[in-house]
């Protein structure tokens, strides 16, 4: 791979292990269902300039439903329930071996023994965080990442059945269903006056919102995209692995997060188990 491409990968490993942080300050302003409106709305405009995917609407309103709404409504709930910034980088993880577990069942598709092992030592290192839960996670905000990995899984399962399609702008259309849904939950759950709470927001919290709806989008799926197309997959997407190696890192030097022994024991073993997916994956192809 040539520097260049390994520059761009470490741009993205930076724009989506940062993005939590992002996430945790912009939480601080806006509650988060609200967020999760908020944040695809800056999208939108963004379909005129993006062909929509030749797919069928109901696959683009899955991955909507799935991916944008779902996983990221479970995630902010999760961040705004006392889960640390980079733990929540770490356990959202948790949807490789889930993604996995659910294309066996779904799909009848083979799991390796390294994958079987993988997925063995991911749960190991969940049971660690599941019983010492309280410090930087509490057991409502491990509940909820885990909710947010398995909506992930489940919307990755629709796109095994899509084939190859650009990325950024399935996303981007996609971005179509959250706001609306969310901002009717929002008045339901988090009070009548949204727009209020927008109105009151201040700079670091629009930047906040800002960067966490194109860092992690537009920036992070266009380079990732282009970076596939480029080389086999088995070769870019190991690189995820550093996702929360990074997302710990920064919500540590910004937010001053910090890991308790247990923590750091528990991220281990799931990175460990991570790693093991990704080889069985790569051996599997």
């Amino acid at each position: 791979m040539p520097p260049r491409d390994i520059g761009l990968i470490a741009l993205v490993i930076l724009a989506w292990g940062s993005n939590f942080t992002a996430m945790k300050l912009a939480l601080e302003e806006v509650p988060p269902f609200l967020m999760v409106g908020l944040r695809f709305a800056i999208l939108v405009p963004l379909i005129t300039v993006l062909k929509r995917p030749a797919l069928p609407w109901s696959r683009i309103l899955a991955v909507g439903a799935l991916i944008n709404m779902g996983q990221f409504a479970f995630l902010f709930a999760a961040l705004n329930a006392e889960a640390s910034a980079g733990l929540a980088s770490l356990l959202i993880q948790m949807q490789a071996p889930l993604t996995i577990a659910l294309s066996f069942l779904v799909f009848g598709e083979r799991i390796r023994p390294l994958q079987i092992a993988g997925l063995a030592l991911a749960l190991a290192g969940l049971g660690v965080f599941a019983a010492s839960s309280g410090g930087n996670v509490t057991g409502l905000g491990l509940a909820l990442l885990l909710m947010a990995a398995l909506s992930w899984a489940c919307g990755n399962l629709v796109l095994k059945r899509v084939g190859r399609v650009d990325t950024l702008a399935l996303f981007i259309w996609a971005s179509l269903v959250p706001p609306l849904p969310m901002l009717a939950l929002s008045v339901a759950v988090e009070g009548p006056a949204p727009f209020a709470t927008i109105a009151a927001m201040s700079a670091q919290g629009w930047l906040a919102v800002i960067y966490v709806a194109l860092a992690s989008t537009v920036l992070g799926y266009s380079i990732w995209g282009a970076l596939l197309a480029r080389h086999p997959a088995a070769l870019v997407t190991p690189f995820a692995l550093l996702i929360p190696v990074v997302g710990v890192s920064i919500a540590a030097l910004v937010l001053g997060e910090s890991l308790t022994p247990r923590d750091a024991i528990g991220g281990a073993i799931i990175l460990a188990g991570l790693a093991l997916t990704q080889m069985g994956a790569k051996r599997s192809r």
